[in-house]
């Protein structure tokens, strides 16, 4: 059986894997509201306000755009 450490250990990070998940968006081309989000995406996270940039790019991923080739 294995002995459990008592003693603190420095915290496991995932360089880049949770912003990636949180903040990845692709936004359309030539879409003024997808322009405009990513702008605020970019200004919460110069900001700090992470959770102004979650919602800006979350916004993005969900936002609506027609498929092409679609009728």
């Amino acid at each position: 059986m294995t002995t459990p450490l008592k003693y603190l250990q420095p915290p496991v990070e995932l360089p880049g894997a949770v912003e990636a998940f949180l903040y990845d968006c692709a936004p359309a081309e030539a879409c003024g509201v997808c322009t405009a989000l990513v702008k605020e995406l970019e200004e919460a996270k110069t900001a700090q306000r992470w959770s102004d940039a979650y919602d800006a790019a979350a916004e993005v991923r969900n936002h609506p755009h027609a498929k092409r080739g679609r009728r």
